[in-house]
């Protein structure tokens, strides 16, 4: 894959990388179809490339379909933490105030409505909560006896999906604005514990679940819990989003390593291999085109990937991404329109080092927005 950059906005060579807000245009040789919504052909996508603007310790979530992004980041006049709404990606940066008697918030999800999820400090616990532009922040209701937990995702309707824990255990949670509490989803038979991470509109949501064989994906829907199982040979597996079809991706993991993999209703569970040269990969989201992204090892170690069905596993970084100063290490999460957010860094940052070995810490990952060009 090789990358081309308009030459009137190329990043300055200084071992740096881009400037916050900064925007690069890169032509990126990897035909991806589905992620345009367009037949394939010769003809090469471009991403415009942008540095999501914040400080050394922000951290972006989610995107939806609007390219509003959800995470958290700390408040520079006082040095807190709170859970950060960026509008369309740009500039316009608003952090959200924590729950009643908090101090420290994370934003993990985010629908079309701009209605942000995720947890809140409260007293001595961690708490969910649910953000709305009209009424601002409220705890969502845990479950009868929980004491804490976190909510990671919300569908159009302002559904939440999350996991709430007591003295007795860990537990997956559905919550409906029109309810008092949130409801339990169950765990695989042999089970004690399970934990939601991703809902669709449809209310079906994706997790884990413990059970008599260990830790496995799962599916729950009106019908109940679904087991998806794990790739052949392996012995543990993890859900991490679904689309509005149904489609479930995470990865599966055994003595070979970690694999990312694709769960349909017709094809049940696939592995997405790995990049060239690499052992281990994980899907972390996967949007309504089937366009599956995540992070992948390879022979010059950990790289972004975007995978779709008719072009399979894709490096999101090239040969010539040197020219840009920043290697993409993970895609983690992905809207209908194929807008992409990555963590990267600069590719002359150090590694981090070895137990004993006295160097410097590596800065912190770089989130970036990769926008496709018509």
């Amino acid at each position: 894959m090789s990358i081309d950059f308009n030459s009137s906005m190329s990043p300055k060579v200084d071992g740096r990388a881009p400037s916050a807000g900064r925007s690069l245009v890169a032509t990126v040789a990897v035909a991806t179809a589905i992620l345009l919504r367009a037949p394939l052909s010769a003809q090469t996508p471009a991403y415009v490339v942008t540095q999501i603007p914040g400080d050394a310790e922000q951290v972006s979530s989610a995107i939806n379909n609007l390219g509003d992004i959800t995470g958290r980041s700390v408040n520079p006049k006082h040095g807190q933490t709170r859970a950060t709404l960026w509008a369309g990606g740009k500039h316009d940066v608003r952090r959200l105030r924590p729950v009643k008697g908090g101090e420290y918030s994370v934003g993990l999800g985010i629908n079309d409505t701009r209605e942000v999820v995720g947890s809140s400090n409260a007293a001595t616990s961690l708490v969910p909560f649910i953000w709305t532009p009209t009424a601002g922040m409220r705890r969502v209701p845990l479950q009868l006896g929980h004491k804490a937990g976190e909510a990671l995702s919300v569908n159009k309707f302002g559904h939440v999906a999350g996991y709430s824990s007591s003295s007795t255990g860990t537990s997956a949670f559905l919550w409906a604005r029109s309810k008092k509490r949130a409801r339990p989803l169950p765990a695989l038979a042999g089970g004690t514990y399970s934990r939601a991470r991703h809902i669709n509109d449809a209310d079906e949501v994706v997790g884990t679940s413990g059970s008599s064989a260990g830790k496995h994906a799962v599916l729950w829907t009106s019908a109940g819990v679904h087991d998806l199982g794990t790739l052949p040979g392996d012995t543990s597996s993890e859900a991490v989003a679904i689309n509005n079809s149904g489609d479930v991706v995470g990865y599966s993991a055994g003595p070979d390593g970690t694999r990312a993999f694709l769960w349909t209703k017709r094809s049940g569970m696939q592995g997405l291999a790995t990049l060239p040269g690499g052992s281990n990969s994980r899907a972390a989201a996967i949007n309504d085109a089937r366009v599956v992204v995540g992070s992948s090892s390879s022979k010059a170690g950990d790289h972004a990937f975007i995978w779709t069905p008719d072009s399979g596993m894709q490096d999101l970084n090239g040969t010539d991404s040197a020219a840009m100063r920043v290697l993409f290490i993970e895609a983690h999460a992905i809207n209908a329109s194929g807008q992409i957010l990555v963590t990267g860094k600069g590719v002359n940052e150090p590694m981090p080092s070895r137990p004993g070995e006295h160097e410097c810490e590596p800065a912190p990952p770089t989130t970036f927005l990769l926008t496709p060009t018509p």
